[in-house]
C-alpha cells in the first residue's frame, strides 16, 4: 500500500507541486486543477501541502453515499468523478483538506497517486516535504 507523507516544515511554497499535478493531469499548468494545494500561513510564514493521504481508515469512502470513492488494489483511495454528485460530504469529512470540488463540473476531484508513480514527489525532492510511502519504505525522497 502506498500513501504520501507531509513533511510541512520541509516545504518552501514553491508550488512545483501543483504545477507538476495540473501538468499530468490537465496537460496545462493550472494552479486551480491542482490535485494538491500548498497552503500559506501569513502568521508564521510557513506552507502546508494539502494532499490525499490516502488514509488506512478513510472518512471519505466511507460518507460517500454514491459510492463514487474506494481503495484500490494499491491502496489509493480513488473517485470516479462521473459517479460523483458533488455532495461535498467527502470535502467535509476529510481531515487533510484534501478533497478539492471542481466548480464547473460540480464534482470532487483529489489526488490519485498518478498511478504509483506519485509526479509532485518528484518534483519535491529538493525540498522534501512530499514523501510517498510504500510497504517496506520509501519511494521517491529516501
Amino acid at each position: 500500500m502506498g500513501k504520501i507523507t507531509v513533511v510541512a516544515e520541509n516545504c518552501t511554497g514553491c508550488k512545483a507541486c501543483m504545477m507538476v499535478c495540473t501538468l499530468v493531469h490537465e496537460k496545462a499548468p493550472s494552479y486551480k486543477r491542482s490535485r494538491v494545494k500548498v497552503k500559506k500561513n501569513d502568521e508564521y510564514e510557513e506552507f502546508l501541502p494539502l494532499i490525499c493521504r490516502h488514509c488506512e481508515e478513510a472518512p471519505c469512502v466511507d460518507v460517500c453515499p454514491v459510492g463514487a470513492l474506494w481503495r484500490d488494489t494499491r491502496g489509493a483511495i480513488v473517485l470516479n468523478s462521473s459517479e460523483c454528485t458533488g455532495c461535498r460530504q467527502c470535502v467535509d469529512v476529510c481531515p487533510y483538506g484534501a478533497l478539492f470540488i471542481d466548480e464547473e463540473l460540480g464534482t470532487a476531484y483529489k489526488c490519485d497517486l498518478c498511478n504509483g508513480e506519485p509526479a509532485c514527489i518528484k518534483v519535491c525532492q529538493v525540498a522534501g516535504a512530499l514523501r510517498y510511502e510504500i510497504e517496506g519504505g520509501l519511494d521517491g525522497n529516501e
